[in-house]
């Protein structure tokens, strides 16, 4: 029985080991507070998972890349700064947002121009544009929220049978995605490109414009999730979505997506984003420390990381599984100590009879010899 194997196989299966943690997780706080199977509280958790659904599903496509995108918290800000600005500035309601989540594009765009063509690595490019957005997000707003108008107000407000508005075009954007992941020519593209550039280039794949565009995908969903965001909450700021980053990433690997490249699902990162809704959910149930609460989505990064190691086979599991295998082999090895033992006695118990043995045969064939002697 190899533990580390059958480890790998489990956490292999990103669907099914995110299914069992939501479980697990939904018993214990279940069972620590009633509330968190109330209808408000699942509308409330469905709602919040639905803006991290938004970017992680961008945040996946980048992952599946090999690369990472820093920036689409910023992002997040940016856009829904931008569209409420603008209806501000006399601009029509409708057409502001239309201007907001474009501005998440053209950021996307930017991150993906100077990554393939300036061959800067991605971490490196989205970090500093990120820095780039959020400066440019407080000098619209002077540090200050700005009002959205209520002609917008539908986008993240509107209802339908108990559920917002975020939570139904969640559902569509995870069935659209998957399909275009799965079944589209750019899925397969975005797929061969994350697991082996250089092959999809002798493939014919256009592998630059592939990166370009999957940036800029990233980028229009978080401009998105921004003007959705900022719909819901009835005004737009500079720290709007800055403490996603953190729960987008894991929500995406965690769900199976290889930070590798090469990799990855929709009903995965629906998953994950489910899984680190509840983990934020439960804080707020329990009444638990928000100092806390970013100390467990920095670890559950960490895990995630750890996760996908495991998954690719890089990284032997050294906790249950190697503590298993190393008291089975002491054991075995004691027991084939007392085994060499015994076979050792055995073997010097052999050797000296054998040399009894032939002292014995020695001294009868030495007496004749002397009996002949005297009788001459």
């Amino acid at each position: 029985m190899n533990v580390g194997a059958m480890t790998r196989r489990i956490l292999g299966r990103g669907e099914f080991f995110s299914v069992l943690v939501i479980v697990l997780m939904s018993v214990f706080v279940a069972v620590k507070s009633s509330a968190f199977l109330s209808s408000d509280n699942l509308d409330s958790l469905l709602l919040a998972v639905s803006t991290i659904v938004f970017v992680a599903i961008g945040e996946a496509f980048v992952l599946m890349l090999g690369e990472i995108d820093l920036s689409v918290a910023a992002t997040i800000a940016l856009s829904g700064v931008v569209a409420a600005w603008l209806v501000g500035q006399g601009l029509t309601p409708w057409l502001a947002v239309v201007v907001g989540v474009a501005a998440g594009t053209f950021v996307g765009l930017v991150n993906g121009l100077i990554i393939v063509f300036g061959h800067v690595h991605s971490f490196i490019v989205t970090l500093g544009v990120m820095s780039v957005v959020e400066g440019i997000t407080l000098l619209i707003t002077g540090g200050l929220p700005i009002n959205m108008p209520q002609q917008v107000w539908s986008l993240g407000q509107w209802q339908a049978g108990g559920l917002q508005t975020p939570v139904f075009m969640m559902v569509g954007m995870i069935v659209l995605f998957q399909i275009v992941l799965s079944g589209s020519v750019f899925g397969r593209r975005v797929l061969f490109t994350g697991g082996n550039p250089e092959a999809a280039r002798l493939a014919g794949i256009p592998v630059r414009s592939t990166r370009v565009l999957v940036f800029m995908l990233a980028g229009t969903l978080s401009g998105f999730a921004g003007v959705v965001l900022a719909a819901q909450l009835g005004s737009a700021s500079a720290d709007a979505g800055s403490s996603l980053l953190l729960p987008l990433i894991a929500a995406a690997v965690v769900g199976g997506v290889s930070m590798l490249g090469g990799r990855g699902s929709m009903l995965g990162v629906f998953l994950g984003s489910i899984l680190l809704g509840i983990v934020g959910n439960a804080f707020v149930i329990l009444n638990l420390s928000a100092f806390w609460q970013q100390a467990t989505y920095g670890a559950v990064v960490v895990a995630a990381g750890i996760i996908d190691q495991v998954r690719q086979g890089r990284m032997r599991l050294r906790l249950f599984g190697v503590l298993f295998n190393r008291f089975r082999s002491s054991k075995a090895g004691q027991e084939g100590g007392l085994t060499d033992s015994l076979a050792a006695r055995s073997e010097s118990s052999a050797v000296e009879d054998a040399s009894l043995g032939t002292a014995e045969n020695s001294h009868m064939s030495a007496a004749p010899i002397g009996d002949s002697g005297g009788e001459k």
